[in-house]
């Protein structure tokens, strides 16, 4: 007995074959991989751009895409078959991300010591005005 293999045919042979997992985790391919790092570098970009301006605000505006994107790649990327190609785009893609995150972690560090000084000046500062109100 010979079987007709049509589209939705291999699909639901597909699907048995995974079991339950096709209905708990979808799986992303190669291309959707690589499309789903390129946009996490886009964000990343885009939040060293906001760290190098001192805009503090939009850089953290631009981290809820990032971690979203970073999110749905822990759910879906693990299973993906990627080619020998699509890994070393990968590869590239996270030197890249490493090298920002690097960066913004310094700037980010440099901010919080001028806001600690800051802090600390006017901490004095309400101490001396204190001490001649007194």
């Amino acid at each position: 007995m010979e079987r007709d293999w049509t589209a939705s045919s291999i699909s639901e042979a597909r699907r048995v074959n995974m079991g339950a997992r096709a209905y708990l985790k979808p799986v992303m391919d190669g291309e959707e991989v690589i499309s789903a790092y390129e946009r996490l570098l886009k964000c990343s970009s885009t939040m060293l751009e906001h760290a190098r301006e001192d805009d503090w605000t939009k850089l953290i505006e631009s981290e809820v895409a990032y971690v979203s994107e970073v999110e749905r790649l822990q759910k879906h990327e693990l299973d993906a078959m990627l080619t020998e190609q699509q890994q070393e785009q990968k590869l590239v893609f996270l030197e890249t991300l490493l090298k920002q995150d690097k960066e913004i972690r310094e700037r980010l560090t440099q901010r919080r010591t001028e806001l600690e000084k800051m802090l600390s000046s006017a901490s004095k500062k309400r101490k001396v005005d204190n001490a001649y109100l007194s």
